[in-house]
């Protein structure tokens, strides 16, 4: 599954969260793994939540502030 040009929106709850960075995961926004059978040279990003919130993670691989959209997409 190959990146998209756009965000994906998720309502989080509290804890340790393992964001796919490499846009091969089955299951984005969440890291599955294929990052280490596809060798793609990337690591899932590690982000702990403290309250319940609404995330926008990117799916476009642009970003400069991984795993936060910046809106990089729009510029591609």
């Amino acid at each position: 599954m190959p990146y998209q040009n756009k965000p994906l929106y998720v309502n989080e709850t509290p804890g340790t969260k393992y964001y796919c960075t490499c846009g091969e995961s089955e299951n984005k926004p969440y890291c599955d793994g294929s990052h280490d059978r596809k060798n793609t040279g990337k690591s899932p990003a590690e982000v702990t939540l403290d309250r319940p919130r609404r995330v926008t993670i990117c799916d476009c691989g642009l970003t400069q502030t991984s795993p936060v959209c910046d809106g990089a997409h729009k510029n591609a």
